[in-house]
């Protein structure tokens, strides 16, 4: 299989900021249930991070960031969009979002973490990572499947931890029993026993985060 170049971001913008503005299919809850998560605050490693969302929302919530992500455009919109929402208070208005992480706290305290670079976006590939126990934590959602070689993944956000990931990817169990086949933009698409298969070897646990999804955590050791 192989998969074309990714390009949403190119076509649709930062559309998860606006999938979590309305609650897309649940996006702002499924979101918001990552960063519950993660109780105590450190260091996180958002991989493939794209337009930001996520990692802005770990950000808000008392996190130092650092999203990565391949897409060029993405990292752009998630740099631009990250300070629109900080300096000018986008999405603050709507009735939807008030009083969900995307718009509470201390936004003084928050601009002058963001100044400082509690919230880093960068242009590169989990391919390239070599960091060692740099990270408390890190999240990798809906991205494994876009990757040629996902084993690469997980050893590198392994190697990179101190305590867990939580990684989640579509379950492409089929009520049949099949696999459906890889979308437009993925390699590969998976059931939980053959996701399971393939984080042979890593201890980790499934979680239960929404409906046709394959979430787990993985531990450090």
């Amino acid at each position: 299989m192989i998969a074309k170049p990714f390009i949403k971001y190119d076509i649709g913008g930062g559309y998860h900021w606006k999938w979590y503005l309305v609650n897309f299919d649940g996006y702002r809850d499924f979101t918001n249930n990552l960063v519950d998560l993660i109780p105590k605050a450190g260091r996180l490693l958002d991989v493939g991070c794209g337009d930001g969302l996520i990692s802005y929302l770990f950000f808000r919530s008392g996190f130092d960031v650092v999203g990565i992500d391949t897409s060029e455009t993405g990292i752009q919109l998630a740099k631009m969009v990250s300070e629109k929402v900080l300096r000018e208070s986008l999405g603050a208005d709507v009735k939807d979002v008030q009083e969900t992480p995307y718009t509470e706290g201390d936004l003084g305290l928050m601009i002058e973490r963001f100044d400082a670079g509690a919230l880093q976006y960068s242009n590169h590939s989990i391919y390239d990572l070599t960091e060692a126990d740099s990270f408390d934590y890190a999240i990798c959602s809906e991205v494994i499947e876009h990757l040629e070689h996902p084993e690469q993944l997980l050893e590198n956000v392994h190697r990179a931890i101190r305590n867990f990931a939580i990684i989640t990817t579509p379950d492409g169990l089929q009520p049949d029993g099949t696999i459906e086949e890889p979308g437009a933009y993925d390699f590969y698409a998976w059931s939980p026993e053959t996701f399971a298969e393939l984080l042979k070897g890593y201890k980790f646990e499934f979680l239960d985060l929404r409906p046709d999804t394959i979430s787990v955590k993985l531990f450090k050791s």
